[in-house]
């Protein structure tokens, strides 16, 4: 039984005349790249008109149902390549729908250092929700923990009583009880979602990414990567990792890198930097930057969130890091929020990754 498209991944139809439509898929739905190259559509007349066959294959794209494309009715989870993991969904009714239970998990967060942490369905960071513009979602949130809870879906544009603030826009989802949010995703770009209850929840990793792409296809890169810092109960970390135990992010020379930048604090700024070269900071907090910034430096904020493009250009271990020196390196070496690009030659095969692709040929 062959394997539904894996997230991000990008495949090319070839239409009549020579010409090719370009879609991404995330999860299941459909977002066209190369609406141009089908030309503009025409609006309906009286008379009759021979049939466009490409207007005829874009329309029948857009008009699957989402979640329904190529007959995919759930994604489960998956390894994202960055010490994170997308979210399983099932489609209901036309709506995706997604499971996170709160629950605690004693944590490793470097070898021989163990936390009391929290945890969504036993992932830290929280599985990563990823959706399409306009896609539908519903998200069932299941209290196992001691405490009361709630959870905030930062950045998104949704109903005041999904906003997921405890006393305030809804009761506190007590231990043992499950609330179910419901929103139309349609604040696009890199987001993310916490609790809400207080920063110690949120420092002890109840957090996630939360990827909404644009219709249109989500930044091209083909090195798709998540770096989410993290300063509360369980120290300085990356992805809820300390180093030495931090992933490492695998790409080629000439790859364009795709890096989501997310603080979830509680409490601190971390000035973020990768050595060889600069980046491109093209987004900030979902938003496309009008001019995007060449830097080697960014400063991440609680809450904000970059959306960064680097291309390598040299081979080696290339170290990211936050540049406040006690939360990255000390006396006895490199430790905490530091991970490490390992930049291999063009030539080399490495395993894919989620990302979007720019070529029809699937990069080795």
């Amino acid at each position: 039984m062959p394997f539904p498209p894996r997230p991000g991944a990008t495949r090319w139809f070839r239409l009549p005349r020579g010409r090719t439509l370009r879609y991404v898929v995330i999860g299941s739905a459909v977002g066209l790249t190369a609406a141009a190259a089908v030309g503009p559509v025409r609006s309906a007349v009286s008379a009759p008109e021979p049939v466009n066959v490409e207007q005829a294959a874009v329309t029948q794209l857009l008009q699957r149902p989402l979640g329904t494309a190529f007959g995919q009715q759930s994604q489960a989870e998956a390894d994202l390549g960055d010490g994170t993991t997308l979210a399983a969904w099932e489609l209901k009714d036309g709506v995706k729908e997604f499971h996170l239970t709160a629950a605690p998990l004693t944590w490793e967060t470097e070898p021989g250092r163990t936390k009391q942490a929290l945890a969504f369905n036993g992932h830290l960071p929280g599985p990563v929700i990823r959706v399409n513009q306009g896609d539908k979602v519903r998200i069932v949130v299941k209290n196992d923990m001691a405490k009361p809870t709630a959870v905030h879906w930062h950045g998104m544009e949704l109903p005041n009583d999904q906003d997921g603030v405890p006393m305030l826009t809804q009761h506190d989802i007590e231990p043992g009880q499950s609330f179910t949010y419901e929103w139309t995703a349609v604040s696009t770009g890199t987001h993310w979602y916490h609790s809400h209850e207080d920063g110690d929840q949120e420092g002890r990793g109840l957090y996630g990414a939360l990827e909404v792409v644009p219709t249109l296809g989500d930044i091209p890169a083909e090195r798709d990567f998540r770096i989410m810092t993290g300063d509360g109960a369980l120290g300085f970390v990356f992805n809820a990792k300390s180093y030495p135990a931090t992933t490492p992010l695998a790409a080629k020379v000439g790859e364009r890198v795709h890096i989501r930048l997310i603080g979830t604090g509680p409490e601190m700024f971390h000035a973020i930097h990768i050595h060889g070269g600069y980046f491109t900071v093209v987004a900030q907090d979902g938003r496309p930057l009008a001019m995007p910034q060449q830097m080697d430096t960014v400063t991440v904020g609680i809450g904000q969130t970059y959306d960064l493009i680097w291309v390598p250009v040299r081979t080696g271990k290339w170290m990211i890091h936050c540049h406040v020196f006690s939360h990255s390196e000390v006396a006895s070496g490199m430790t905490g929020m530091v991970t490490i690009a390992d930049v291999h030659p063009a030539t080399v095969p490495l395993p894919g990754l989620p990302g979007v692709l720019d070529s029809p040929q699937q990069h080795n």
